[in-house]
């Protein structure tokens, strides 16, 4: 799973050991996420993608094992930088530590719940988990048509769920239901939706996800999805995805919506009497369908750029685009460009002639979860090669 976290950072420790940490909520490292750990200037040998095991430690390059679970991406950096430091051989390592992908399980819940909206579990829960974490069913829920929404690559898969038995006052038959609902077959794994309908004719839509002020909304007739991302008070700026906005309709099918073209970036949505109004219907917003929007995909730029860190990205960039958002340091070495695919497939790529060169195309691309590293060139001190040869011209006049 790629992450969507909002709780995505990166840590770099800098030469004084101090820790520079984004104002974004500190993520804290589990057993099972896979981390990149870059260390400029010394790419080839000490950039290495790791897994945190069961045990909490980590394999690393020169050091070791290292304890990773706990700690923060910044204490993890600061740790590997004191490590290396003692080594008494690599000269002001630089560390960067990114979470590639986290552990977690990001699930949605919708519909005629107390606390709808997307929820962070460390593992795959159940449905009785998943409603807890909601606040437990409204007391207007339809228990008899919940229904749960798993998607495995292209393929979706509706599961109906009955939750009367969970009302029944007689602890027998709730234990019965309890044992049912805990199976395999009702497990919400990352990125699965749990959908409450409303046992009366709701007037509500709810729109949950990367918009700034999520929850329900009154609504009794039909809007676009550009009004329903509206009432939501709109896309978080940079971060959602609305290329991939998911419509959950009251009868459990779900659709993609690609609202890009409808939204205007400057936060004011366009209006549906213009040409990108939605035409037949087909994505319109009814009263009682739910709205998720998701966040954007994310790649890592990290090495000699002006700007290390995450970007998001719609679909597919190419590096010019990717070099253009961070920036290039001066020192970059263009020929030797590394890209690590988010499947940990990695290739050098020289992008040296086309930058200069910006018309040309380029055949790679960059998608969500893969992390570009541009190592630093090798410069040579001309003015320590003149001291040198000074010497030696010196040392042969007198020995000569």
């Amino acid at each position: 799973m790629i992450v969507c976290l909002c709780y995505y950072t990166i840590a770099v420790a800098d030469e004084t050991d101090k820790i520079e940490q984004t104002d974004l909520p500190v993520y804290i490292i589990e057993p099972g996420d896979q981390l990149l750990i870059t260390v400029a200037g010394y790419e080839t040998e000490l950039t290495t993608p790791a897994i945190v095991r069961p045990d909490g430690m980590l394999a690393y390059p020169r050091i070791g094992d290292i304890r990773a679970a706990g700690l923060s991406l910044s204490q993890l950096s600061h740790t590997i930088r004191t490590k290396l430091l003692k080594l008494d051989y690599y000269v002001d390592p630089q560390v960067t530590v990114q979470l590639k992908e986290s552990s977690g399980e990001i699930i949605y819940i919708a519909g005629d719940v107390e606390v709808p909206g997307q929820k962070i579990f460390p593992r795959p829960v159940n449905i009785i988990e998943a409603l807890a974490a909601a606040g437990w069913y409204s007391y207007t829920a339809d228990l008899a048509n919940a229904r749960l929404i798993r998607t495995k690559g292209k393929q979706k898969e509706v599961i109906p769920v009955d939750l009367r038995p969970l009302s029944e006052t007689d602890n027998a038959a709730q234990d019965i239901a309890k044992a049912q609902l805990l199976s395999d077959k009702y497990m919400l794994e990352d990125g699965a939706v749990l959908v409450i309908p409303s046992s009366i004719k709701s007037e509500r839509i709810n729109v949950i996800g990367y918009v700034h002020t999520p929850g329900q909304y009154r609504l009794t007739s039909a809007v676009s999805i550009v009004g329903a991302l509206a009432l939501g008070g709109g896309p978080v700026e940079r971060t959602a995805n609305l290329r991939n906005i998911k419509i959950i309709r009251t009868d459990g099918s779900l659709i993609t919506v690609d609202a890009a073209r409808m939204w205007d970036e400057t936060k004011h949505p366009v209006a549906d009497s213009e040409s990108h109004q939605i035409e037949n219907g087909a994505n319109m917003v009814y009263p009682g369908d739910s709205v998720i929007v998701l966040e954007k995909g994310r790649i890592n730029i990290l090495g000699s750029v002006q700007n290390q860190g995450q970007f998001a990205v719609d679909g597919k960039i190419s590096i010019m685009e990717a070099l253009a958002m961070s920036g290039i340091a001066d020192n970059a070495n263009l020929k030797k460009l590394r890209i690590v695919r988010s499947n940990g497939e990695e290739l050098i790529v020289d992008a040296s002639k086309i930058w200069k060169q910006r018309g040309q195309e380029f055949e790679e691309t960059l998608t969500a979860g893969d992390t570009l590293i541009v190592p630093r060139s090798f410069a040579i001190n001309w003015g320590a090669v003149s001291t040198v040869v000074l010497i030696l011209s010196t040392l042969y006049a007198i020995f000569k």
